[in-house]
């Protein structure tokens, strides 16, 4: 639907920026998930939207595959593209209607990158998005099960330990 690349668009109610990725928020977490086409970015969101709904944790899809990002005051606040709101598309399946939030502040960036890039011990880390400092995941490619219950137990527990 998007390319990899961000770009600059003028749909919302300012300049933003569109990126290819997906957002949700879990128990109040915003959460932006990153990573190369087919990378299981929607099956990670749908997975740890399930599994925060089963923990009575409030769960909602913000966007799948463009998620519009404005920063104001050093927040970032993540946002659908008006066309794809509440929708999400599942490989094998198709585009299936979820429940929705217009948006949520971005508080944690999950990266799905290869398994073998991963550190079994990472410090705490931080990217820049969209001018400010997010607090950064690592989590394997297409393994949506365990990548949300990491997702979920952070919403739990969002502190990082040290």
């Amino acid at each position: 639907m998007s390319s990899d690349t961000p770009n600059r668009d003028e749909d919302v109610t300012g300049p933003v920026l569109n990126v290819h990725a997906s957002a949700i928020a879990i128990g109040g977490l915003g959460i932006l998930v990153r990573g190369p086409a087919r990378s299981g970015k929607s099956a990670l969101c749908l997975s740890a939207l399930r599994r925060g709904a089963s923990l009575d944790l409030p769960s909602f899809l913000v966007a799948d595959d463009r998620v519009l990002l404005e920063a104001a005051d050093g927040q970032v606040t993540l946002r659908a593209h008006p066309g794809l709101r509440g929708m999400i598309e599942i490989s094998g399946v198709g585009i299936l209607r979820e429940a929705t939030i217009p948006s949520t502040s971005l508080a944690l960036v999950a990266e799905l990158c290869p398994e073998e890039e991963i550190d079994r011990y990472p410090e705490i880390r931080e990217t820049l998005v969209a001018g400010a400092s997010v607090r950064l995941v690592r989590l394997p490619r297409r393994q949506s099960a365990f990548c949300a219950d990491i997702l979920v137990s952070l919403a739990l527990c969002p502190d990082p330990p040290g």
